[in-house]
C-alpha cells in the first residue's frame, strides 16, 4: 500500500506506520515539506521546486513507485502526478486499486455550506478553494478511484460517495496527564483562525480573566509540533473549534493526553458519535461552557478519562489501520499483503 502525495495532519506516515503493525507492506511519501513534524517514509520535496524540476520529479517519484503496489491511497485529491493526476489510467492498467482521502478544501463546496449552514468551515474564511479543480478531483475520482474516504463528516455533503474515515493518531506520542486540582492553562491552537472561529474563542477568554485571575487564556499559532504537544500536556482545557461543526486533530492531541476539549458540534451529526467526551458549545455559550468546566475539577479529571479512552477507541492508529484493511480487503480481486 502507498500513501501519497500529501501529509496532511501526519495521516499518510501515521496510518502507514500502522498498517506495518498489522502486518501488510505499507510505505508513505510525501511532496509537501512544509510539515516537518510529520515523518513519511519518503521525502520528496518536489512541491517547493521551481516547475520544470518540480514535474521531473513528479514523473520519476511516478516511475520509481509505479507498479509496486496493490493498493495506491492518495490524500487531498492528487496522485504522483498532480495537480492534474494524469497518472491515474494507469494504475487501473496495471490491475491496481486507487482511493481518494479528503482532508478538507480539496473537495470541500464552499457555496454549498455558505447555503446550507449557518456555521461551517466556510463561513468566515479567506477563500482559497479552487471550485474548477475541486469539481475535477471528484470527476475523475468517480471514474477511477475504487474508494473514496473523508476525514471529517461535513465533507460528505462534498463528496457523497466517500465514507468517513476517523483521523488516525499514535497513542504513544501522547502520554495521558493527570488533571490538577486547580486550572492553569486554557489553550486554543488554531492552524487558521477564521476557519476556526479564533476571535470569538479570544472573546470568551477576555470575559473569563476577571473570574479566573490564575488562568492563563493563550492561544498558540506556527508553533513547532513539539512545542504544541508540549503546551497541550500542561493545559487544562483546550478549545478546538466553533465552526466546522466535528472536532479537528487539535481535539483528539488534546483527548489523547486526556484534556477536556471544547468544540461546536453540528446536532445532525450526534447519531455518529457515541461516548464522545467533547463538551458542545456553540459561539454564543462559549464563555459559560468553559467557565463551568474551568469551576469543576472533578468533571475535568472525568473528562480527561473519558477522552483518552474515547480516542483509544475511535482514533487510535492500529484501530484505525485495521479499518483500512478491511476496505483494502473489500476490492475485488484485492488482497493486503502481509
Amino acid at each position: 500500500m502507498l500513501h501519497a502525495p500529501a501529509e496532511i495532519a501526519g495521516q499518510a506516515s501515521t496510518l502507514a506506520r500502522a498498517l506495518r503493525g498489522l502486518g501488510v507492506e505499507a510505505h508513505s511519501l510525501a511532496y509537501n515539506p512544509g510539515f516537518p513534524q510529520y515523518q513519511p517514509d519518503e521525502m520528496r520535496p518536489y512541491d517547493a521546486w521551481p516547475p520544470l524540476p518540480r514535474y521531473a520529479g513528479y514523473l520519476a517519484g511516478t516511475l520509481r513507485h509505479l507498479a509496486r503496489y496493490d493498493v495506491y491511497h492518495f490524500h487531498f485529491g492528487r496522485t504522483l502526478i498532480p495537480p492534474h493526476n494524469v497518472d491515474l489510467p494507469l494504475y487501473h492498467a496495471l490491475g491496481r486499486r486507487v482511493v481518494f482521502h479528503y482532508h478538507g478544501c480539496d473537495v470541500r463546496d464552499r457555496a454549498h455550506m455558505l447555503a446550507s449552514h449557518a456555521r461551517a468551515t466556510c463561513t468566515e474564511c479567506d477563500p482559497f478553494c479552487r471550485p474548477a479543480r475541486q469539481k475535477t478531483i471528484l470527476a475523475s475520482a468517480r471514474r477511477w478511484a475504487d474508494a473514496e474516504l473523508v476525514s471529517t463528516p461535513d465533507l460528505l455533503e462534498s463528496a457523497p460517495r466517500a465514507q468517513h474515515l476517523p483521523v488516525a493518531v499514535d497513542l504513544a506520542l501522547y502520554p495521558f496527564t493527570t488533571a490538577r486540582a486547580e486550572p492553569r492553562l486554557v489553550l486554543h491552537a488554531p492552524t487558521n483562525r477564521l476557519i476556526k472561529g479564533t476571535r470569538y474563542v479570544e472573546a470568551a477568554f477576555e470575559r473569563l480573566r476577571p473570574r479566573f485571575p490564575g488562568v492563563r487564556f493563550l492561544t498558540v499559532e506556527g508553533l513547532p509540533w513539539s512545542g504544541l504537544r508540549e503546551l497541550m500536556a500542561d493545559a487544562d482545557v483546550v478549545v478546538d473549534q466553533l465552526f466546522m461543526g466535528w472536532y479537528g486533530m487539535v481535539a483528539v492531541e488534546a483527548m489523547a493526553l486526556g484534556k477536556p476539549v471544547l468544540c461546536f458540534i453540528r446536532e445532525d451529526f450526534e447519531p455518529r458519535l457515541r461516548d464522545c467526551p467533547v463538551v458542545r458549545c456553540t459561539v454564543e455559550n462559549l464563555a459559560a461552557r468553559l467557565e463551568a468546566v474551568l469551576g469543576d475539577a472533578s468533571r475535568r479529571a472525568r473528562l480527561g478519562e473519558q477522552g483518552r479512552a474515547y480516542a483509544k477507541r475511535e482514533h487510535a492508529a492500529a484501530a484505525v489501520a485495521e479499518r483500512l484493511v478491511a476496505l483494502y480487503r473489500s476490492f475485488p480481486g484485492s488482497a493486503a499483503r502481509a
